[in-house]
């Protein structure tokens, strides 16, 4: 698959998910902002599951991936670190990131990513990595998230979707 149709189909599923979650945070019960509850602060931790996709060939990742969240309101912002096994041409994908998001709703955050990223395809490379994602919150120590980070000058794009538990007290 041609690396700009790989990354048309991670903007339009962003996108999907985004319209499909926001009648749900627009219908939600209302609540003065300045009250958001912080329960997206703490260490967490989880697995994820995607498609890569670069000038070579296209595979499956699976990872693992840890970070810490500060709440302040409806911002949040905190630091993350992965690594992917992949398939193909790529053997593996890592990053060290950060975060920083809106709550569309106590439930609800919208975040964009930067950091750098390590592949290695023989031999170790690093460049910029930067991304956007959407991240719901179904129980008080569990969310699912779906993200499209982009490996800049390495042509290396991801979606993936994950599920993180939170580490530690509530």
């Amino acid at each position: 698959m041609p690396i700009y149709c790989s990354r048309a189909i991670a903007f339009a599923a962003l996108v999907g998910f985004a319209v499909a979650a926001t009648p749900a945070a627009a219908n939600g019960p209302k609540q003065d902002r300045a009250q958001y509850p912080s329960i997206w602060q703490g260490l967490y931790g989880g697995v994820h599951l995607g498609a890569s996709s670069s000038d070579h060939d296209d595979g499956l990742v699976a990872g693992v991936q840890i970070g810490y969240n500060w709440q302040s309101n409806y911002f949040v912002y905190g630091l993350e670190g992965d690594l992917s096994l992949a398939e193909g041409s790529v053997d593996w994908l890592a990053s060290v990131r950060g975060r920083a998001g809106y709550l569309l709703d106590p439930r609800l955050l919208a975040y964009a990513t930067l950091g750098f990223g390590f592949a290695n395809a023989g031999d170790t490379e690093s460049d910029l990595v930067f991304g956007l994602g959407l991240e719901g919150r179904i129980n008080p120590t569990t969310t699912l998230r779906l993200e499209y980070l982009s490996y800049g000058d390495l042509d290396i794009n991801v979606v993936r979707a994950a599920i993180n538990f939170k580490l530690g007290g509530r």
